[in-house]
C-alpha cells in the first residue's frame, strides 16, 4: 500500500512483558480463522483522556485517578471524540512496536484510504480522520501526578542533617511531571484538478522520540475491534480503564462515586450538583453495557447505596502470548 511497515515488537512494555518470540504470535495464518486485532493506548490516557467532543479549544485539562492531571495543548484545536481516540491508539501502536527505541518513528500512508483501512473505518470517515490528524499535529500533553504515602524515614536519612531522621514513618508527597509532543512533523499532499475532486495522500507522520519512549514503557494492550465498536467516547474510556486496571495486581478495590465521576464525566464548578448523580448513573449504565456486550469476563459490583463500585480482579481481554490476536498493523 506504500506505507512503511513496522513489525518487530519491543519488550519495553511495563504492563505486559514480552519475550523475543512474541512476534511469532502475530504472524497471520491463512489456514486459520482471521485473528482479532490488538492495539495499544498510553496508560495515562486510561485514567484521564481526550475531550468527548470538539471543545474548540487549544488547551484542555482533565483530572484522573491516582492524583493525575492531564493537560492537552494544540495550536489550533485539541484532539477529541471517538475518532481522536482511535487515531491515538494507532499512533501508540506504531510507537510500541517500533524497532527504534531512541528516536522518532516515521509512519507513512500512500493514501487516506490506507489509514482508514488500518483504523477499520469506512471511507466516509475520511474527513473526520483528517480533522484529527490536524489536531494531533504540533499537539502535546503534559501530565502532573501527586502521590502521597507513608514510608520509613530512614529511606530519606540523607536529606536530614547528620542523618538525624525521625524514628517513625513520614508522609512522602511525590510530584511527577512531564511534557510530551505527539509528533514532530506531519505532512500530506492535496492534489486538485479540474476534472476530479481533490485527492489527498502521501501522508508522513513523525512520532516524537519522547512519545515513542513513553508509549514503549507505559502502554496497555486493548482489543481494537472491541474498542472501535464501543460507540461513545465515554464507553471507550471506561473499557480501556477496565483493561488497564486488570493488568495490575489486586484482588478487589472500592472506587467511590465522586472519583468515578471526576475521572470519566466531571462536573464543572458552579454547575447543578445533581449532575453528579446523573453522570454517575450514566457511568454505571455503560459499565453494565460493556460487561454485557464487550468484556463479559470483567467483574464488578455496583454498591446499592450509590456510594461507588467494587472492582474485582478479572481476566484481561488480551493475554500475553494470546494466539487469537494479531497486531493491528500486521495485514496492512
Amino acid at each position: 500500500m506504500g506505507r512503511k511497515k513496522i513489525s518487530d515488537v519491543t519488550n519495553e512494555s511495563s504492563l505486559v512483558p514480552l519475550d523475543n518470540t512474541v512476534a511469532e504470535l502475530f504472524e497471520l495464518d491463512s489456514t486459520r480463522e482471521k485473528k482479532k486485532q490488538i492495539a495499544y493506548l498510553p496508560s495515562f490516557f486510561t485514567t484521564a483522556s481526550l475531550p468527548f467532543k470538539n471543545m474548540h479549544k487549544t488547551v484542555f485539562v482533565r483530572k484522573g485517578s491516582q492524583g493525575l492531571t492531564l493537560t492537552l495543548t494544540s495550536p489550533k484545536n485539541v484532539p477529541f471524540g471517538k475518532y481522536g481516540r482511535l487515531l491515538l491508539s494507532v499512533l501508540t501502536t506504531h510507537a510500541v512496536i517500533s524497532k527504534n527505541t531512541e528516536g522518532p518513528v516515521l509512519i507513512e500512508y500512500a493514501s487516506l484510504s490506507d489509514l482508514l483501512k488500518e483504523l477499520q473505518l469506512p471511507k466516509q470517515r475520511g474527513k473526520d480522520i483528517r480533522e484529527q490528524i490536524e489536531c494531533f499535529a504540533n499537539a502535546s500533553f503534559a501530565f502532573e501526578q501527586r502521590v502521597e504515602e507513608l514510608q520509613a524515614a530512614y529511606l530519606f536519612k540523607d536529606l536530614y542533617p547528620n542523618g538525624d531522621y525521625p524514628k517513625k514513618d513520614v508522609t512522602v508527597k511525590t510530584v511527577t511531571t512531564g511534557n510530551i509532543r505527539f509528533t514532530t512533523g506531519v505532512q500530506y499532499k492535496e492534489i486538485e484538478s479540474e476534472i476530479k475532486e481533490a485527492m489527498v495522500g502521501r501522508f508522513k507522520i513523525i512520532l516524537s522520540d519522547e512519545f515513542t519512549a513513553f508509549c514503549q514503557k507505559h502502554a496497555v494492550p486493548i482489543d481494537y475491534e472491541v474498542y472501535k465498536e464501543i460507540g461513545s467516547p465515554i464507553g471507550k474510556d471506561i473499557y480501556a480503564w477496565l483493561v488497564y486496571r486488570n493488568n495490575a495486581n489486586f484482588d478487589k478495590v472500592f472506587i467511590p462515586r465522586h472519583r468515578l465521576v471526576e475521572q470519566f464525566i466531571p462536573v464543572e464548578e458552579g454547575k447543578n450538583p445533581n449532575l453528579v448523580n446523573v453522570n454517575y448513573a450514566r457511568i454505571t449504565e455503560l459499565l453494565k453495557e460493556i460487561k454485557e456486550k464487550f468484556y463479559k469476563e470483567v467483574k464488578f459490583e455496583i454498591n446499592k447505596d450509590g456510594s461507588g463500585i467494587t472492582l474485582f480482579k478479572s481476566p484481561t481481554p488480551v493475554l500475553k502470548k494470546d494466539p487469537r490476536y494479531a497486531l493491528i498493523t500486521a495485514d496492512i
